[in-house]
């Protein structure tokens, strides 16, 4: 369900090392750090673009991740997963604090919400692909603006992006994860990448 043979081996230590930590060993804890700062900081980093502040938000995520282990569920998420959403969080409610307005894609007008499945298979996938935002030949300025229309939409739009552009989550992971469809998942990724297309696919 969640990846390959090096991921199994990953999830392997990252549970040995949480059976540890939940007895009280720091030292597992520090291992448990250490096996995924890198990844989490260019996580962090990709979306917020300044070394101080994405230092900031690393630790406090990883915090906030070891507070909660005890309610961590194995079966429904690696613990990447599980540590990215919560790093995806502590980025919404850093661009929440600056924009303090969010606006649902998950509405389909008068109607209410759109059923994701028959939204998602209504989208011709290739016509709405946006330009990779981890390539660097991407100017700042787009990215920083393109951040900035993203950080308007509400959480759980946000933290499906995120996870899957800027972590490359698979939607069945991140559904898993949230307790979602997958096609709710994938409708909201393609509803906002359509948008960004709209907005900013001339300038890249």
């Amino acid at each position: 369900m969640f990846g390959s043979a090096s991921d199994a081996r990953r999830r392997d230590r990252d549970a040995a090392r949480i059976r540890r930590i939940l007895r009280g060993s720091t030292r597992a804890a520090d291992a448990l750090v250490r096996e995924h700062y890198d990844g989490l900081f260019a996580f962090v980093w990709r979306q917020v673009g300044d070394r101080e502040e994405t230092m900031n938000l690393v630790q406090e995520s990883f915090i906030a991740a070891l507070r909660s282990l005890p309610s961590y569920d194995p079966d429904r998420a690696s613990f990447t997963t599980w540590l990215y959403r919560i790093a995806a969080h502590k980025v919404i409610d850093m661009r929440r604090r600056a924009r303090p307005a969010a606006v649902s894609l998950d509405t389909g007008g008068p109607g209410g919400p759109d059923d994701g499945e028959a939204f998602a298979a209504g989208i011709d996938l290739p016509d709405v692909r946006i330009p990779d935002m981890a390539d660097l030949a991407i100017s700042r300025d787009l990215l920083a603006r393109i951040e900035e229309r993203v950080a308007q939409c509400d959480p759980a739009v946000q933290e499906t992006f995120r996870l899957h552009l800027y972590a490359g989550q698979s939607f069945a992971q991140i559904a898993a994860a949230a307790g979602e469809s997958e096609s709710t998942v994938k409708a909201r990724y393609y509803r906002l990448t359509a948008l960004l297309r709209k907005e900013f696919g001339d300038e890249a």
